[in-house]
């Protein structure tokens, strides 16, 4: 396979000056296969976590979306509506370099905290790859109110050494 190194650092600059505007750290959870403990009945889904620092968020676009029953299609039948929700699609661009032990697929999903604090938890619509593995394109479809299950990774960090001791005051 022939690379074109220009090409490469190009692609390399673009993502880098993106990351700059547009750049914002997301979780992207990887759902495992279920298990069920059949003495108990407890099922368990195994989850996994990456967390990508500086993942390029492109802007937001809401919508309200209605989903019909079958009526709609029966003919001589008054027109009925089914629910309604409110969702937002949002664009995501992770470069590969970033999480490079990520095998992405269309059951993970991201939960992205914006600048006022809300998470929220967007399920992969569909991801596209660029050329030479360099970034991924991610759609990402959250419904509004939905409240994303998150994992958090717990890190205890100490400056006492294990001769030192506390005096107390």
């Amino acid at each position: 396979m022939v690379t074109n190194r220009y090409l490469n650092n190009r692609m390399r600059l673009v993502l880098y000056a993106l990351k700059r505007q547009y750049g914002g750290t997301i979780s992207i959870y990887k759902v495992g296969d279920a298990e069920v403990d059949y003495d108990t009945g407890v099922k368990t889904i195994p989850k996994s976590v990456v967390v990508v620092r500086r993942a390029i968020i492109l802007p937001t676009k809401a919508m309200r979306e209605a989903v019909q029953t079958i009526s709609v299609i029966s003919a001589n039948k008054k027109f009925v509506f089914g629910g309604s929700y409110d969702s937002s699609t949002r664009f995501f661009i992770v470069d590969r370099r970033d999480a490079s032990t990520l095998q992405l697929t269309e059951s993970d999903y991201i939960v992205y905290t914006n600048s006022f604090g809300v998470a929220r938890r967007y399920e992969v619509k569909d991801f596209q790859e660029f050329e030479f593995d360099s970034a991924w394109v991610i759609t990402g479809k959250a419904v509004f109110g939905e409240v994303p299950e998150q994992i958090f990774p717990v890190a205890a960090d100490n400056l006492l050494r294990l001769d030192q001791g506390v005096i107390p005051s």
